[in-house]
């Protein structure tokens, strides 16, 4: 027993040896003027031989600083606080240091330049506040480079090829100049245009919501951002593109733009016409222009509690590429300004859009009914469809004085579309016999217009944390549409042979129009220094009218499936938020309850339909900062949905004979309850970052789906109430740099565990679906070559309580290589290969590998090397193609659809940008 306490205590004794053989720094930060310590003063230690930050930590309340465990070298340390002028010293540790530093006197900034001109160079990166800096000129990069390719030396920044950017393992949302909006505050137009040698500094820090902002209470929701601080001669200038592309096939993708910015003025016009997916980067880079951001009021028609998200969007007439043909056209303009010494500050946004897409697509399916019964069903379909319109956003603030601001935003929108399809489908039994078959034809034409506002009053009070804001906001929707669908439905009997034909042909004269306005009043108050409360009030009133006329081809009313609603909703909300902070800890907890009336009136029945219900929605938020860049997050939130009004009413929709959809007015809201956890961290000195979280949900009450098939795969749909809904997920994801190879690696892994359910033919249906994630990266990036690999892998299971399609089972893994490369006489080469490898199994016996290559080679012209002419050929092996399939449970599909086959493209892309400054950027 004495031996071994004796080799525990030398081997103790030896730990502490080594340990030992680390430096520690020490030191008192005060004031110069009251010879206090100083509270919360940064304090940095850089090493010197690549100024990369090693440790960073903040004074205690007396102003004491220390670092542990240091690594001997040479190091720069760096005190910041506001106001005061920064301190900085370099320092030489040996393994056995152990310095103090004694006290450090920070002098006001002010008194400092009464006194000397001080000249001193900026630390290549420092840390102030709770924000990264980077000095631009530090880090070198090639002549004439732009903002992106300055921001791939920078430790912790990756650029994605399609120009997305990371920073600090997150997404970066927002990018801005100067702290503004560059012509919208998508990334890459302002990384793009703008010249790296104009930047002086580069801040990366995550910025807050707008309630979070004025009201001091943390919401948890944060937005990694980007600021790009110019140099004074760089701030007025001109950027100017003409992105135009022709090839193969008649496809092209062109795309021009201007623009000039003079200190807070911005404006600019653009328009893009393509019919690729990929569109013009000037559509892509212009698609986020919108008016001033606020929180909407929106109680839904189904009573919902009020969401908080953003308006002013652009996505109701933005294309997503995907399946189809499309052929696109946007033209818009641009215009910002602020004046009255910073006071007033305006924006407008305008945009016309005319989006065309074709379409063709088969599907088929195979499923099995509770009762043993094998439906194989198959069908194509084609779709022309073509949506055009105008819309114009705007917003004003006003800054009354240093504690209030005014801020007024509208937007509003005038759409047309025109929709015409043919289908044809058909359902056979496991020996082929055919069941039933259906042709559709569908011709359509629509309209509409809407107007939305906002108006918002804000103030903070002397007492910090104390605010008061009120919000009023305007809607209006009218709508109306004309169609014709014309059907022909056969039946066969159990042998295959036919039974008999229904031909049916509907009219449709539908209209519709939704006015409301809603008001929010929000209170905070700090209720000691660690307490803080939150308090609000909404209102929202929505009227809204919905006539449908259904006839036949004779013109004759069809009475079980038009309508004619008067829909009027009434929601009050109370909110109420109790949070509390103490040093690095934060939880907030609280409660909102939406009380609503509506009244259904059927106008062509004199039916009325009533109904109040209250809506809970609980909420509680944990958040603690471990110390530098370490987060850990736990947040609980539960809310009621009530039925939709297409769940609740008992009129038919029928679109085709084959399904007919039934409302039930006895439905009652679901309830459900999410849970989530939430770790990141982030070293400086390492570049490492790991996040981590798990999600689980359930939901009592669920609103279902139900169906009764019959023999003929004739199917009337209509909802119930069921418990059993739950989700479970997680991700884990990794990310290292390596700074002085050049080098970046990363790996997430993640599942998705998830049970539904659904009735059909009277018994319930319990389907669970699995799935497993594995993918990693590697990169690799010097000014002459830029190398990166990207594999993945997906592993999926589904079953289904009723039985099984084969083990349910599917794999798929892909491989990304991306190579490019800088070319003497301003050339450049770019490969990327994409495999796809969908291996054979229990429900199809093919493997579906495919692989994609593409390439361009481009060259740069001009001394300024603003123009470029690329040569872009897409798919060289001829191997897309328009296929899916799917394996889950009791059903296995897969379909075909239209898609965009091999090209290349020709372009020339001339790229102008400048100052209007007579002195030379440097």
């Amino acid at each position: 027993m004495l031996k071994s306490f004796l080799l525990v205590l030398l081997l103790t004794l030896a730990f502490h040896s080594l340990y030992a053989q680390k430096a520690n720094i020490r030191g008192v930060v005060t004031d110069s003027v009251e010879t206090k310590g100083l509270l919360n003063c940064s304090v940095l230690l850089i090493r010197s031989s690549d100024s990369i930050l090693v440790k960073t930590v903040r004074t205690d309340a007396t102003g004491k600083f220390v670092f542990n465990n240091i690594n001997r070298g040479s190091y720069t340390l760096l005190v910041t606080y506001p106001k005061m002028a920064d301190y900085i010293t370099t320092i030489s540790l040996s393994d056995t240091s152990s310095l103090n530093l004694g006290k450090i006197s920070m002098d006001l900034k002010s008194k400092l330049l009464n006194e000397v001109v001080i000249q001193a160079t900026k630390r290549a990166v420092r840390m102030k506040g709770d924000t990264l800096i980077f000095q631009a000129d530090s880090f070198a990069v090639r002549s004439n480079a732009n903002v992106q390719e300055l921001l791939k030396r920078l430790p912790g920044i990756v650029i994605n090829p399609d120009g997305s950017i990371k920073a600090q393992g997150k997404k970066v949302e927002t990018v801005l100049v100067d702290g503004d909006e560059f012509f919208g505050d998508d990334p890459l137009l302002a990384t793009k245009y703008l010249k790296a040698n104009a930047v002086d500094e580069i801040q990366v820090y995550d910025k807050k919501s707008k309630n979070a902002e004025l009201t001091g209470i943390d919401d948890g929701i944060k937005n990694k951002t980007i600021n790009i601080k110019l140099k004074e001669n760089a701030k007025n200038g001109y950027i100017s593109t003409l992105d135009a592309n022709a090839g193969t096939n008649q496809f092209r993708d062109y795309g021009g733009m201007f623009g000039i910015f003079k200190s807070k003025l911005k404006a600019a016009v653009f328009g893009t016409s393509s019919n690729l997916d990929n569109q013009s980067k000037i559509s892509n880079s212009m698609r986020k222009l919108k008016g001033e951001d606020y929180d909407v009021i929106q109680v839904g028609d189904d009573g919902s509690s009020i969401m908080y998200s953003t308006g002013m969007e652009d996505d109701d007439d933005y294309y997503s590429g995907g399946s189809g043909l499309p052929n696109n056209l946007n033209i818009g303009a641009h215009f910002s300004d602020k004046f009255y010494k910073n006071k007033m500050g305006i924006k407008l946004n305008t945009k016309g859009f005319d989006y065309k897409s074709y379409n063709r697509e088969t599907s088929h399916s195979t499923e099995l009914l509770p009762n043993g019964n094998v439906f194989i069903s198959s069908g194509n379909n084609q779709t022309d469809t073509k949506t055009a319109g105008e819309n114009i956003k705007a917003g004003y603030n006003f800054t009354i004085d240093s504690l209030t601001t005014l801020r007024v935003a509208f937007g509003a929108k005038n759409s047309r579309n025109n929709n015409n399809s043919i289908g044809y489908t058909d359902t056979r039994t496991e020996n082929g016999f055919f069941i039933s078959q259906n042709n559709q034809a569908n011709t359509g034409n629509g309209k509409g217009e809407g107007f939305n506002g906002n108006i918002n009053w804000s103030k903070r009070f002397e007492k910090k944390g104390r605010t008061l804001s009120v919000d009023i906001q305007p809607e209006s929707q009218n709508n109306s549409s004309i169609e014709q669908s014309i059907n022909t439905t056969r039946y066969y009997d159990d042998g295959g042979n036919l039974n008999r034909t229904e031909k049916i042909n509907l009219n449709k004269d539908n209209s519709s129009s939704k006015n409301s306005i809603g008001a929010r009043i929000n209170y905070t108050e700090p209720i000691s220094k660690n307490w803080a409360m939150e308090a609000s009030y909404s209102f929202k009133t929505i009227s809204s009218n919905s006539y449908l006329l259904v006839s036949d081809d004779v013109i004759k009313k069809i009475d079980s499936l038009s309508n004619n609603f008067k829909f009027i909703n009434f929601s009050n909300v109370g909110r109420m938020v109790m949070q509390y902070r103490v040093n690095k800890f934060s939880i907030s907890t609280g409660m909102e309850a939406t009380r609503t009336r509506f009244e259904l009136k059927d106008l062509d029945r004199k039916n009325d339909f009533n109904r109040k219900y209250l809506n809970l929605a609980p909420s509680t938020n944990i958040n603690y900062r471990m110390g530098g860049n370490k987060s850990l997050s736990l947040n609980y939130n539960g809310y009621m949905q009530q039925p939709s009004m297409d769940q609740l009413q008992p009129v038919r929709q029928l679109n085709n004979p084959l399904l007919q959809i039934i409302g039930n007015s006895a439905l009652r809201p679901s309830f459900t309850n999410n849970f989530s956890l939430y770790y990141s961290g982030f070293q400086f000195k390492s570049e490492e970052y790991i996040s981590g979280g798990i999600n689980y949900g359930f939901t009592t009450n669920g609103i279902v789906n139900t169906e009764i098939v019959d023999e003929f795969n004739k199917r009337i749909s209509s909802y119930t109430n069921l418990n059993g809904i739950n989700s479970l997920s997680g991700n884990l994801g990794y990310s290292k740099g390596f700074t002085k190879l050049n080098f970046r690696l990363g790996v997430d892994v993640g599942f998705n565990t998830s049970n539904r359910l659904s009735i059909i033919n009277f018994t319930t249906n319990k389907t669970r679906n699995n799935q497993y994630n594995l993918r990693s990266s590697f990169s690799y990036y010097t000014p002459k070559l830029d190398l990166s690999y990207s594999p993945s892998a997906n592993f999926m299971y589904g079953s289904s309580s009723i039985g099984g399609i084969n083990d349910g089972k599917s794999l798929s893994h892909n491989h990304e290589f991306s190579g490019t490369m800088q070319l003497p006489y301003h050339f450049e080469f770019n490969s990327t290969i994409s495999l796809s490898y969908r291996p054979a199994n229990a429900s199809f016996d093919k493997d579906l590998d495919i692989a994609i290559w593409n390439c361009y080679l481009s060259t740069k012209l001009l001394k300024s090397e603003s123009l470029e002419i690329k040569l872009t050929v897409t798919d060289i092996l001829n191997q897309k193609i328009g296929y899916d399939r799917y394996v889950g449970g009791n059903v296995i599909s897969e379909n075909t659809y239209s898609y965009i086959p091999r090209y290349a493209l020709l372009g020339i892309n001339w790229n102008l940008s400048g100052n209007f400054s007579t002195k030379s950027i440097k």
